[in-house]
């Protein structure tokens, strides 16, 4: 019992020495607690923690973009176009996926249908757009496929998980059914699996390598229609001459033909000759 007092009475000590300041007076420990918040207090800023240590940081998604486009244009030499337009493809990673070439009385031509590098794409059309003699079409667009893209990489992964799942099961079956209905279901995903990863890939080359289409073409003749393009006094001569070619031909047609004419016209005579001679009889 003696200990007690003893131990309130060095408390008691010891609380008068900790609340008095070295000149003798009592310390304000509201004034302490005021300061310590102050040191504690750190200004908000826009910016996320650093991560901890182990953290991994998730990267933002980048744009997933697909980008088509095309370009027409008249060639003034048509194969010397082609072949520069072919040693171009390699200087920007390109290639000619399918081209198909046409020709006709009045005109010749070639479709290709380009693969290029998204990043490659305007500077490929631009230095296309430098062969033509006059461009006639030219147009691009682009698709954001970024939800679609990290939905089905996202789908793929849970769908992964799931295979895993079932063949942690399908080790742990006790019996034949459950194997079986395990392995029914297994299939499934892993069907599902080979469907989205074959979609996935196609929208990943998609985003990766443009599509390009060019047509371009020489004008053999000018045919019936005037090119005017090529100036109006030009284009009225053109006129005047295809149209004095055409009764040439219409001239040489009914000379060609003369025998049929004297026969027709002869059996057209007999023929009235013949009605008039009923009507009169």
């Amino acid at each position: 019992m003696k200990a007690m007092p003893s131990f309130i009475h060095l408390s008691l000590i010891f609380l008068s020495i900790a609340c008095h300041s070295p000149d003798g007076r009592l310390m304000d420990l509201g004034h302490v607690d005021n300061e310590f918040e102050e040191i504690i207090e750190v200004r908000d800023t826009e910016q996320p923690p650093p991560p901890l240590e182990g953290e991994t940081v998730e990267e933002t998604p980048s744009k997933k973009i697909i980008r088509r486009g095309g370009i027409d244009f008249r060639s003034g030499n048509l194969e010397d176009d082609y072949r520069k337009l072919k040693n171009l493809l390699p200087t920007f990673q390109a290639f000619a996926e399918n081209e198909n070439q046409s020709a006709s009385a009045y005109q010749k031509a070639y479709t290709l249908t380009i693969r290029v590098p998204s990043e490659q794409f305007d500077t490929l059309m631009t230095a296309i757009s430098a062969l033509a003699v006059r461009v006639d079409n030219r147009y691009s667009n682009r698709e954001d496929v970024t939800g679609n893209y990290y939905d089905l990489q996202t789908r793929i992964k849970n769908k992964k998980a799931l295979e895993e799942r079932y063949l942690q099961l399908l080790k742990q079956a006790a019996n034949v059914k459950d194997m079986l209905d395990i392995e029914r279901a297994l299939n499934e995903t892993r069907t599902a699996i080979d469907q989205m990863e074959g979609r996935f890939a196609m929208l990943g080359n998609q985003v990766a390598l443009s599509t390009l289409q060019v047509y371009f073409y020489e004008n053999l003749s000018p045919g019936l229609t005037p090119a005017l393009d090529e100036g109006v006094g030009k284009s009225i001569l053109l006129a005047l001459k295809k149209g004095w070619q055409g009764f040439v031909l219409f001239l040489l047609w009914l000379v060609r033909i003369w025998p049929f004419l004297i026969l027709g016209g002869v059996g057209l005579f007999f023929w009235r000759r013949h009605r008039r001679n009923r009507k009169g009889g």
